[in-house]
């Protein structure tokens, strides 16, 4: 008996250990786990906030999900999460095919037949005004762009700053030329104009909402990192100003939108953890523009690649060089596709940003754009 006592003491004093052992082995894993930077995840994990849309063939809609990773674009069923976090202003699901192209129709086509009912004149060096449905269609534009791109599209027009912005794109059609700097021998100088140059994308040779457009574009060698993008497009931007010339008398037509007004302190809630253009989901091929771009608020892309296929087929991309101190820091790149052309059927991008390093860890992110014509 006293031999059999001696054997089931030793069983139990095992079994304890034994589970203090397996103890210890799940508090060290769990350790470990907490140190590991998001590209030292196993495999089986989801690489955090990745962004990954597929198709339904149920719903027409690309669904979303930081916590499932698909290989490609194969068919599933959308989950809860396929629904974008809601933002302040105007919302759209650009996942969602049918709710993309009805918000193209109505926040985008509507605004194009609008008089801009200047009031100025070039020679007696007054600015003049534009009309308040004129000045409406141009923030709609602005507002239908950042809804898009999942940021805040709750801009309003000051009428502070639209005065000044005024008074700069003034200066600018009757001088004919761009600067962020003007002096006092300009032609029609002004102290509240030349202070809104300094404040505002300029453009010389357009107006209206079709200078958002060419903001959002950003094209020419020295708009290589999107400068203007990244400033209608930042989230912490809340108000703006326009001024807008028409072309008349032989004068080139201006404008100047103020982007640079008070900002708010904490960034704002936006529909992905990136901001991107062309953005994850259904883009209508008219504003899908040659130069992509990603943007992540302190997030350095010293190192950071793209990548993008086509029907599993690899794209080839032109990297070009990060800039920073324009809005949010921002990584742009040149796919080599085939842009402005009606496409006969939607076009799907698989995009791959890699290596970027946001508070000393290591991210990967991958979206989907989906190309599409929004008439058909």
């Amino acid at each position: 008996m006293e031999g059999k006592e001696r054997i089931r003491s030793l069983l139990r004093r095992r079994a304890v250990r034994l589970a203090i052992t397996m103890v210890l082995v799940s508090v060290l894993l769990l350790l470990l786990l907490g140190r590991m930077r998001p590209d030292q995840m196993p495999s089986t994990l989801t690489e955090p906030d990745s962004h990954l849309p597929t198709q339904s063939s149920a719903d027409d809609s690309l669904a979303t999900s930081s916590t499932t990773v698909s290989s490609g674009l194969g068919a599933i069923s959308p989950a809860p999460t396929a629904i974008p976090t809601p933002v302040d202003g105007l919302v759209v699901n650009p996942l969602f095919r049918e709710a993309s192209a009805a918000f193209y129709h109505e926040h985008y086509v509507v605004s194009q037949t609008v008089e801009i009912g200047w009031t100025g004149n070039h020679e007696a060096c007054s600015e003049g005004n534009t009309s308040q449905a004129f000045r409406d269609a141009v923030l709609q534009r602005i507002n239908y762009f950042r809804a898009m791109a999942g940021v805040p599209a709750n801009v309003k027009f000051s009428d502070e700053l639209n005065q000044k912005a005024q008074k700069a794109a003034l200066m600018i059609s009757v001088n004919g030329r761009l600067s962020h700097v003007p002096d006092s021998s300009w032609q029609c100088y002004s102290l509240d104009g030349a202070i809104a140059t300094r404040s505002s994308n300029l453009f010389l040779g357009v107006y209206s909402w079709q200078a958002i457009d060419g903001y959002i574009q950003d094209a020419g060698s020295s708009n290589y990192f999107v400068p203007h993008r990244r400033w209608l497009l930042c989230p912490r931007t809340t108000p703006m100003g326009t001024g807008d010339i028409p072309p008349v008398s032989g004068y080139a037509a201006a404008n100047a939108l103020w982007v640079l007004g008070s900002m708010s302190e904490e960034r704002p809630k936006t529909r992905d953890d990136f901001v991107a253009w062309p953005p994850p989901g259904y883009v209508p091929y008219q504003v899908v523009f040659p130069r992509w771009s990603f943007a992540y608020d302190g997030a350095d892309f010293a190192r950071a690649s793209v990548s993008m296929t086509f029907h599993d087929n690899n794209v080839p991309v032109t990297l070009l060089q990060v800039v920073n101190g324009y809005g949010e820091n921002t990584l742009v790149w040149e796919p080599h596709i085939r842009l402005g052309e009606r496409p006969d059927t939607d076009r799907w991008y698989t995009v791959r940003v890699s290596n970027v390093i946001i508070k000393g860890f290591v991210w990967h992110f991958t979206y989907v754009v989906a190309i599409f014509d929004p008439e058909s």
